[in-house]
């Protein structure tokens, strides 16, 4: 075997390898699209009782604020499925505009859980929580973890603070994580 033969056999292993990893990426990239095309298919038929749901919700400013994150939503999904690039760095824009304004963020996700969970915001009110230390349990609830609110907050006093809505919601410090509480709440 020459020189020139070994060159090619290596050349066309490499591109065989390539070409593999390729075509991989495009079957992946379809089931994605299909699944978030499933996803969306599914958000549109839950979009009546949504709506009624809003509707119901007596509270003006909780209506239009849950109305615009449920929006926001849908233009993230659209964005995923349609995979337009532009659209997507339009609504990512959207959503760093929003959290961008770190008070008013909070205020507002305190506003939607108080009418889309009231039982769990009742619950953190009976034990006590004033209205930060609920925001604080709120951004759990979205389903970030500690580390992430405090890089949100930029509150360097995070982790004294949940050790005291800890120490109001009856939990020891081996208890279950605070986020994983929260979230039970919201069932």
């Amino acid at each position: 075997m020459s020189v020139l033969d070994i060159i090619l056999s290596v050349l066309l292993g490499v591109m065989a390898i390539i070409v593999i990893a390729q075509w991989r990426y495009i079957i992946l990239a379809r089931r994605d699209q299909h699944n978030l095309s499933r996803l969306l298919a599914s958000l549109e038929e839950e979009r009546p009782a949504l709506a009624q749901m809003i509707r119901s919700i007596q509270d003006d400013e909780a209506r239009r604020l849950i109305r615009n994150r449920s929006e926001l939503v849908e233009k993230m999904l659209a964005a995923a499925v349609s995979g337009d690039p532009e659209r997507s760095n339009a609504v990512l824009d959207e959503v760093e505009q929003l959290v961008a304004k770190r008070v008013e963020f909070m205020r507002q996700t305190r506003l939607i859980y108080e009418r889309l969970q009231p039982r769990m915001i009742e619950h953190l009110r009976q034990k006590g929580l004033d209205d930060e230390e609920v925001e604080t349990c709120c951004l759990y609830a979205l389903g970030l973890n500690g580390k992430s609110i405090q890089t949100y907050t930029g509150d360097s006093r995070h982790y004294q603070n949940v050790g005291l809505i800890r120490k109001k919601l009856g939990l020891s410090e081996h208890d279950r994580n605070i986020d994983t509480f929260i979230r039970s709440l919201m069932r």
